[in-house]
């Protein structure tokens, strides 16, 4: 039996975005996509850019390459639990990679949703 079917998918998201320096706080999927809360020990301020397509590949890498793009919100908190900011990817967006967008475009979309406090 592989490991995608013998954990959840939150278990192995977890796993796989400690890869990252991200630490999964809170995960839920709702009617048009998933909200995920993550920890960053990235220093500093705000919501480290880098990270941002870092968390989105590792989504993406665990739900596999069959799965229906769907709208990604974040939040993202410092290891005190204070929030440093969020970010969105819309499931058009994702959709529309590779096709009618190249992942500069998509990369920058992704950015300008960032919300610090």
């Amino acid at each position: 039996m592989s490991d995608s079917a013998e954990r959840p998918f939150e278990e192995r998201l977890e796993d796989k975005l400690m890869g990252v320096g991200a630490y999964l706080a809170d995960f839920a999927e709702t009617s048009d996509g998933v909200e995920i809360e993550y920890e960053t020990v990235s220093p500093g301020d705000g919501v480290p850019h880098r990270q941002v397509g870092q968390v989105l590949q590792t989504l993406w890498d665990v739900r596999g390459e069959d799965a229906d793009p769907v709208t990604v919100r974040a939040t993202v908190t410092d290891d005190e639990g204070n929030r440093r900011g969020r970010w969105r990817a819309e499931a058009e967006w994702v959709a529309a990679l590779g096709d009618d967008m190249t992942q500069t475009e998509f990369s920058q979309r992704v950015l300008d949703t960032i919300e610090e406090p």
